[in-house]
């Protein structure tokens, strides 16, 4: 015999919030970690994804030009946002070199 699952909105929406607190509390104990490993993966596949970008540009150049353009677009309208935390971050970065 199968039993009948009753739905409970707020017993679903408390355990909900429990495990969000546990993910949110999770996430910035290893903050530092994450980013590290961000950079580390960074820095390891970008001449590889270079290297692709440079034959996908022989092999279907419209294709290629396309993405190169809405590329350039979210980077340029990212920095326009975050102009002045950039800078902060870059003269921080020159102050410790």
């Amino acid at each position: 015999m199968i039993k009948k699952i009753v739905y409970n909105p707020e017993k679903r929406r408390e355990r909900y919030l429990k495990n969000k607190e546990k993910a949110q509390e999770y996430y910035q104990k290893n903050k530092e970690q994450k980013k590290e490993y961000q950079n580390k993966y960074y820095e390891e596949t970008k001449y590889s994804y270079l290297r692709k970008m440079e034959l996908n540009k022989h092999e279907a150049p419209d294709e290629y030009w396309e993405f190169k353009n809405r590329v350039s677009d979210y980077n340029k309208k990212y920095y326009q946002n975050n102009r002045e935390e950039i800078l902060a971050k870059r003269a921080e970065s020159r102050k410790k070199s």
